[in-house]
């Protein structure tokens, strides 16, 4: 049998190793728990802050704020200046002889000539009796009917006070130079007296005669319209006038036309109720060219005459 012997030496060396192994296996594990407990509440800490940092956080873009405009005065807001309207020149005129109570309305293209501005009447009269006093002229433009025989046309008006109602609707028998003479010796027989038509232009109604003159190269077509008012005898003469040379190759005028444009003045024509003995012995002392004016006149025997536009009525 063999004997163990123990010494005691011995005996507490294996108490120590004993107890060295017991505390490693006791402790080492609980350390190791704890040290991955520890690691993994710390990634838990971790993870359970990112959210709130700056970098991680997705916000809504903010919409800007919509600002109401401050209502504006009206005093504020600038006043757009208007355009004048443009004024249309008128086409029309008026003439208006304040001594004979005449008035007729014209084209503005045609040229008006009172009597104080002519040297001698326009055309001769057709009164039955000497004592015509001419009043005003009115000119057709030319250039209204190119390529023909056109030369001029004219509306004349003048006035005779020393002659009733019946010598007023009679008209001078037309001639001329060599007829005079003619009739003088005998050679042929005077003309005979114009027969009048009546007719209604406008307002007014008229005794009427026709009559051509001329040959040749110049040719004249008359017509006289006659009307009695104010004790006086007024007279408007319409005259086409044409001509042409033996070279040239012209068309013959339409003067039917051009009288419808010279009636149609006519048409205008206004007489007012004047008295006429004021100025009659005036008008024998006084040039007959002197009569109508277009300026007011100091006088008392010599009213104005104008000429005057739509816009001035």
């Amino acid at each position: 049998m063999a004997t163990i012997n123990r010494t005691e030496g011995n005996d507490k060396q294996n108490f120590k190793q004993i107890e060295s192994d017991s505390w490693s296996s006791i402790y080492l594990p609980a350390i190791c728990a704890g040290v991955v407990m520890t690691i993994v509440l710390f990634l838990a800490v971790s993870c359970s802050k990112k959210p709130d940092s700056p970098a991680a956080k997705i916000t809504a873009p903010e919409t800007p704020a919509v600002q109401t405009p401050a209502p504006i005065s009206a005093a504020a807001i600038p006043e757009t200046p208007k355009k004048a309207a443009k004024k249309h020149r008128p086409t029309t005129a008026t003439y208006v002889n304040g001594v004979y109570g005449v008035s007729l309305t014209y084209p503005r293209k045609y040229s008006l000539q009172p009597a104080d501005k002519q040297k001698e009447m326009p055309v001769q009269t057709s009164f039955a009796k000497p004592g015509a006093v001419q009043v005003a002229s009115l000119d057709m433009p030319d250039g209204l009917y190119p390529e023909t025989d056109f030369s001029s046309a004219l509306l004349n008006v003048s006035v005779n006070q020393g002659m009733t109602e019946e010598q007023c609707g009679q008209f001078a028998t037309p001639s001329n130079d060599a007829d005079t003479a003619k009739s003088a010796t005998g050679d042929q027989p005077a003309a005979e007296p114009l027969k009048p038509t009546t007719i209604k232009l406008g307002a007014n109604q008229f005794n009427e005669v026709e009559q051509m003159s001329g040959s040749g190269e110049l040719q004249s077509d008359l017509k006289y319209f006659h009307l009695y008012k104010n004790g006086a005898c007024y007279e408007f003469a319409l005259d086409v006038e044409t001509s042409r040379k033996a070279d040239e190759d012209l068309a013959q005028v339409d003067r039917g036309k051009v009288f419808h444009q010279l009636e149609k003045i006519l048409t205008t024509a206004r007489i007012k109720d004047v008295d006429l003995t004021r100025t009659e012995n005036a008008d024998k002392a006084a040039a007959p060219q002197q009569i109508a004016t277009t300026q007011p006149v100091a006088t008392s025997t010599q009213e104005k005459a104008q000429v005057v536009t739509p816009e001035q009525k």
